[in-house]
């Protein structure tokens, strides 16, 4: 089955350090069905997302009780848990070798969520578009880089937002 997200997968979204190790978080859930609130509490972005502190906020993951992954930013989290999100509504499932063929993870995973979970995630996703330049992110890319992955996350944003509208 072809990605759904595959126009945009790879390059701004789904193409850093940050989406690698997401994808370590997936690779080491035992589970096929994941719930979305357990994913944002397991990766501590459930309460950045609420206290609107995404931007240099902590997100980490335990992998056991000595090794705790950081990601570098928040953002890259949220718009690519964006994308896992959106993926796994359209196509019913996530292929984590899909996502990266290089993956020494092969497993399949599944998203459900409640409205109010996706919603919470999608608020994030649409506070960067709204003001990309205020997040530390834009200190790495140019200004057509840039406008190039805002574009990319509205289109994200509206499939989205038609997709909770219908839960």
């Amino acid at each position: 089955m072809e990605l759904y997200i595959k126009k945009w997968w790879g390059n701004y979204i789904g193409g850093c350090d940050d989406s690698l190790l997401l994808l370590d978080y997936f690779g080491n859930q035992e589970q096929y069905n994941l719930e979305l609130s357990k994913i944002l509490s397991d990766i501590h972005l459930n309460v950045l997302l609420k206290e609107d502190s995404v931007n240099g906020g902590d997100v980490y993951f335990c992998i056991d009780e000595s090794y705790e992954p950081h990601f570098d930013m928040a953002i890259d989290v949220v718009i690519d848990l964006s994308a896992i999100l959106l993926e796994s509504i359209k196509n019913g499932e996530v292929n984590i070798e899909e996502l990266d063929p290089n993956s020494e993870y092969s497993n399949f995973f599944s998203i459900s969520t409640s409205k109010d979970d996706a919603m919470l995630l999608l608020s994030g996703l649409n506070k960067f578009i709204n003001a990309p330049q205020e997040y530390e992110l834009a200190d790495f890319m140019d200004e057509n880089e840039l406008k190039e992955l805002v574009d990319a996350c509205k289109e994200m944003s509206s499939i989205l937002t038609d997709c909770i509208s219908q839960m």
